[in-house]
């Protein structure tokens, strides 16, 4: 078998409500989509997910594609290898287009294989996979509505993007805590937004609200800050945005920076570098959450096959999935209460509609990852410190 063509389209599905963090406010969710041809007539699909998706798309139609163009496209590792010594010294930016193009991959092994990718990572562990309600900065009485909702309809877990203001924060957290009562976990999430000083006293402040843990509260690269808030306020630390890669990992455990690690297929550089992160989380005695770039249907169904293949998830997972208006796939993945099937066909499991990819690439939007597209004016700031 022979890869004949590799094409990216980008798209661009809009969310229900605007998703406002302490970077900024998006309105939609976007992707780059990878299709792989093979001689043999098997396509493989792959979606990348990150921060500047024009660099990404051009970096693996340019890049990329001319490294595996007549490649055997079921030499997975071979062809990441050659992709990561190719982009070595842009290496950050490389790891989203890889991701994606080893899903697509990955699509095509388990296509030609008959088996769920899932079986290609080691087999199923579990076969449904947990997600938690996610709730963007709002007013206090609109997160504990939309808490209310979430628990009503199943959800176990609450993820709260916090980091803009900690008296606002902790009126969030006490109106949501107040809605859902005392056994949903619930953690908070300021995506870098404090200093260390800062995020000490916000965590406290937080704190008798009952917290699951506190996901990045200071800057990626301050790794002794991250253990200095785990040790100086006793609730467990998720490193997230410190929590890149391999060597970002490794470097957390070498630290004891944290308790957690949020990671991702996308800024992992794909599924088997993403797993490569877990073996070393399980060897630490670090849990691990799957945390989320807004990904559609194809990242999602990625995800769970990851998700269905480790043990090392014991935490609900990070999804926006709930929060899109549509998907490419048609129908949408099927969420029972907090829950989804992951999906046992071969490779992925799903294809995207064609109409709808081509509904979607259509779509224009002005908002960006880090920006509100609400307020031009809005600057994303990490490290700072804030009453």
């Amino acid at each position: 078998m022979r890869i004949s063509s590799l094409t990216t389209m980008a798209v661009r599905v809009p969310l229900k409500v605007p998703a406002k963090w302490s970077g900024g406010t998006r309105e939609t969710a976007p992707a780059v989509l990878v299709r792989i041809d093979t001689d043999e007539g098997i396509t493989g699909w792959g979606e990348c997910v990150g921060p500047t998706l024009p660099a990404i798309q051009a970096l693996v139609q340019a890049e990329f594609a001319p490294l595996l163009l007549e490649q055997d496209p079921l030499r997975v590792e071979f062809l990441v290898h050659r992709m990561d010594e190719h982009s070595v010294n842009w290496d950050a930016i490389g790891r989203y287009g890889i991701s994606g193009v080893e899903m697509a991959l990955l699509d095509i092994k388990g296509k030609a294989f008959g088996v769920p990718v899932a079986e290609l990572l080691g087999g199923f562990y579990r076969r449904e996979v947990e997600w938690m309600g996610y709730l963007f900065i709002e007013a206090p009485h609109v997160n504990a509505r939309q808490a209310a909702e979430y628990v009503a309809r199943g959800f176990r877990e609450l993820k709260v993007k916090v980091g803009r203001s900690v008296a606002e924060d902790r009126d969030r957290i006490a109106a949501i805590r107040d809605a859902v009562g005392p056994d949903v976990g619930i953690r908070v999430d300021a995506n870098m937004a404090w200093s260390v000083p800062t995020a000490i006293r916000a965590v406290e402040t937080l704190k008798p609200f009952g917290l699951q843990c506190v996901e990045q509260p200071v800057p990626w690269h301050d790794l002794d800050g991250l253990r200095e808030v785990r040790l100086a306020t006793g609730v467990p630390v998720a490193a997230d945005e410190s929590c890149t890669g391999i060597r970002e990992a490794l470097a957390l455990i070498e630290k004891r920076a944290c308790d957690i690690f949020t990671l991702y297929v996308s800024e992992a550089g794909g599924l088997t570098k993403a797993q490569a992160i877990t073996r070393l989380a399980d060897a630490a005695g670090i849990s691990c959450i799957l945390g989320t770039w807004a990904e559609l249907g194809l990242g999602t169904a990625a995800a769970m096959h990851l998700l269905a293949s480790s043990r090392s998830f014991p935490f609900a997972n990070d999804t926006h999935y709930t929060m899109q208006a549509d998907d490419i796939l048609s129908p949408m993945l099927e969420f029972r209460g907090p829950c989804t099937q992951v999906p046992d066909g071969p490779g992925l499991g799903v294809v995207p509609d064609p109409r709808n990819v081509e509904r979607f690439a259509r779509l224009e939007a002005r908002d960006t990852v880090f920006g509100d597209a609400s307020d031009p004016r809005f600057i994303p700031r990490s490290g700072q410190i804030l009453a």
